[in-house]
């Protein structure tokens, strides 16, 4: 789906082509709920299985700002990143230059590839279906495996 660079292997490719195509299909299928939903984290365990993970929230009060539910997650996948080989961090974000909504994934390999892919979307009125965009990926920084 996605090239990630010369630096990564075939094996690693894959992997991130996966886990990238299940957060979208998550967001896809949450934003067919709700207008907007919440973050989500999302990982390659060891055996090869994309799983959802859960973070503790309990901390963060009733109803936190996204950012600090984003934070909590990427807490969390630092805490686990021993036990997986591949991480994301799925939710809704603004796009204001181009003033449109957004699915933004945060998607690293413990191996060395971070990106951050956005899917710009224009949500559903009156029973209409959503349109999605064209993914844009962009090299970022690491935060899990920093």
């Amino acid at each position: 789906m996605h090239s990630w660079g010369d630096a990564v292997s075939e094996a690693t490719q894959a992997e991130l082509d996966r886990l990238l195509n299940s957060a979208l299909r998550l967001a896809q299928s949450r934003l067919t709920e709700a207008a907007v939903f919440e973050p989500a984290a999302l990982v390659v365990a060891e055996d090869s299985r994309v799983l959802e993970l859960e973070p503790d929230r309990s901390g963060l009060g009733k109803h936190p700002e996204a950012e600090v539910v984003i934070d909590n997650a990427v807490r969390h996948l630092r805490r686990v990143r021993t036990e997986v080989r591949c991480t994301a961090v799925v939710f809704s974000t603004r796009l204001a230059k181009e003033r449109t909504d957004a699915v933004e994934v945060r998607i690293e390999h413990r191996d060395g590839a971070s990106a951050v892919v956005l899917m710009p979307y224009k949500k559903a009125t009156f029973g209409g279906r959503t349109e999605y965009g064209s993914l844009k990926a962009f090299s970022s920084r690491r935060e899990v495996w920093a």
